[in-house]
């Protein structure tokens, strides 16, 4: 809960800062982190069994858990959606987008819940990391502010996911379900700030990464752990670069605008 705590703030940090903490200029993808941190608290709290045995730790999660992450996902789904009389004509996308953040988050948190009970759970917080990515370049290619703002989510979660990775007995993988969370409603938001028709299969890769990431894994549990690294690894290069060109090939390769 500390670790929840500390990511909280620090991912808050930049945010308050670019607003000098006026609390009534803040949008809904800054709100939503509320809903995201109680989330996280109280997920990291929960009772759980840390990845030792698998039947055990199934038991415990079918409860209060999951209730918990269900009730974070749709909460965050609810508030991410922009409000206010600019956005009336995109209030038809509200819904569906709702059931997409809620959805994709629960489907993710899933997924790595599968990895981290499967003996992932020092490096499950780097895929949720590769999952935070794919947003990220969603909101470079929309809108500096929550560009800015991922930045600053992206370099708190490398700090936690290297503690996880060098300290396993502090068990900070119970941090995968906030950065879930937050790269599900940063999606959303990426989505109502851009100019851009970007086809719905981009808009699903980008939800559902970290589980697309974690597909191979199932076959892969009785290997070495370097070699479900190195494929997970593989896989999350090789869609991030296909979400990165899709989203910012024509700026960064596409011929200079002309001056008139």
């Amino acid at each position: 809960m500390l670790a929840a705590t500390g990511w909280f703030v620090a991912v808050s940090a930049c945010m308050y800062a670019r607003q000098e903490l006026d609390w009534s200029a803040l949008e809904a993808w800054q709100i939503v982190l509320a809903p995201v941190f109680v989330s996280s608290l109280l997920l990291a709290g929960c009772s759980w069994v840390p990845a030792k045995d698998p039947s055990i730790d199934a038991k415990n999660h079918f409860g209060t858990w999951w209730l918990i992450a269900g009730l974070g996902s749709v909460a965050t789904a609810m508030w991410t959606m922009p409000t206010g009389d600019g956005w009336t004509d995109m209030l038809p996308l509200h819904r569906p987008w709702m059931a997409s953040v809620a959805g994709a988050t629960l489907i993710n948190i899933w997924s790595l819940d599968r990895m981290r009970r499967s003996g992932a759970a020092t490096w499950v917080l780097w895929v949720a990391l590769s999952g935070l990515v794919a947003p990220t370049l969603l909101a470079a290619s929309a809108y500096g502010g929550l560009a800015e703002w991922m930045v600053s989510a992206l370099v708190a979660t490398l700090v936690v996911a290297i503690a996880a990775t060098w300290s396993p007995d502090l068990h900070l993988e119970r941090m995968f379900p906030a950065v879930l969370l937050l790269a599900a409603s940063t999606t959303a938001t990426g989505r109502f700030y851009t100019y851009e028709e970007h086809p719905a299969w981009l808009y699903g890769l980008i939800l559902l990464l970290p589980t697309c990431v974690s597909i191979p894994d199932v076959w892969l549990q009785g290997k070495s752990t370097f070699l479900r690294v190195c494929t997970a690894a593989l896989i999350a290069v090789i869609l991030l670069g296909v979400i990165g060109w899709f989203l910012l090939g024509d700026t960064m390769f596409g011929e200079p605008t002309e001056d008139w």
